[in-house]
């Protein structure tokens, strides 16, 4: 087991040795998920963390959470488990006893148990973060260019695009490398008889296409028309193009995919000329995680 003391020295120097955007995580040993985040910010300040996890992580606990609000923790969006819960300290001290809580209080461990210490950086994080800024603000300009008035927003920030009668959706991401990507797709049609021929009248669909690519999401019964540029410095005549492509194809396939596996195009579920549910993902998301 380990010594309090002496792991409280240690964890002190190691916070007190912190530059900005550098952390570190502390996890019992045998309990890796248990882990605890000391982190110094852009501005010189500490904060410790409970990290974000992501949908193939095992969530935290209600009691877990309850533990953390209890010791002034926070979320951005408490409904959202990829979103770490934070709080400010004062100083390195701070920060080394409000681990110590986290391990007694949250997470019910004994003051002695074996921990482990590993050191990261949210620099990169940062980094990404801001091209991902620059990039909205480009898109933003572009897309509002095309309608000529401002571009509606969806709940995530992406940009919402009528054309004719599609709807074209684009939405930049930063993959975990921090590149920058931006999907730009439609919905073409929910509600699908999902079967093999549809899956391999879209593969085939899909040989014939020079851009673009259709997919099913079989689960929600939805069929999907995307295409990807990479980086926050693409071309804005590529990503005009893209956009337009992306509409054509739309338009040109969802009345036909309706007559040939059934449900009802994109639009009319929109228009409330269908009750079907519409899929509550977007591409690229789920266990894929790079959206």
């Amino acid at each position: 087991m380990t010594k309090p003391d002496a792991a409280r020295n240690f964890l002190l120097s190691e916070v007190e040795g912190l530059d900005p955007f550098d952390m570190i995580l502390v996890a019992p040993a045998e309990r890796p998920l248990r882990v605890a985040e000391v982190t110094r910010t852009e501005e010189g300040g500490l904060e410790v963390r409970m990290p974000g996890r992501p949908p193939i992580v095992p969530q935290l606990e209600p009691a877990v959470v309850r533990a953390l609000n209890e010791l002034e923790f926070a979320s951005e969006d408490p409904g959202d488990p990829t979103k770490p819960w934070v709080r400010s300290v004062e100083d390195a001290e701070s920060a080394v006893e409000l681990l110590q809580k986290v391990r007694v209080e949250v997470f019910g461990e004994k003051p002695d148990v074996n921990i482990n210490v590993m050191h990261g950086s949210h620099r990169a994080e940062h980094e990404a973060t801001q091209k991902l800024a620059l990039a909205r603000t480009r898109i933003e300009s572009i897309v509002s260019d095309l309608l000529g008035r401002t571009a509606e927003k969806d709940q995530d920030g992406d940009f919402i695009l009528p054309i004719g009668q599609v709807h074209v959706t684009v939405a930049p991401r930063s993959m975990p490398d921090g590149v920058i990507v931006i999907r730009i797709f439609a919905i073409t049609n929910v509600s699908v008889d999902v079967t093999p021929e549809l899956g391999l009248f879209l593969a085939r669909l899909n040989f014939g296409l020079m851009f673009g690519r259709f997919a099913l999401d079989a689960e929600h019964r939805s069929i999907w028309f995307d295409e990807t540029l990479l980086g926050e410095e693409f071309r804005e005549e590529e990503f005009r193009f893209v956009v337009r492509m992306i509409a054509s194809t739309a338009d040109g396939w969802d009345d036909q995919l309706k007559q040939m596996f059934g449900g009802v195009t994109y639009q009319e579920a929109l228009t409330r000329r269908a009750v079907d549910v519409l899929p509550p993902i977007k591409p690229g998301e789920g266990t894929g995680m790079y959206l």
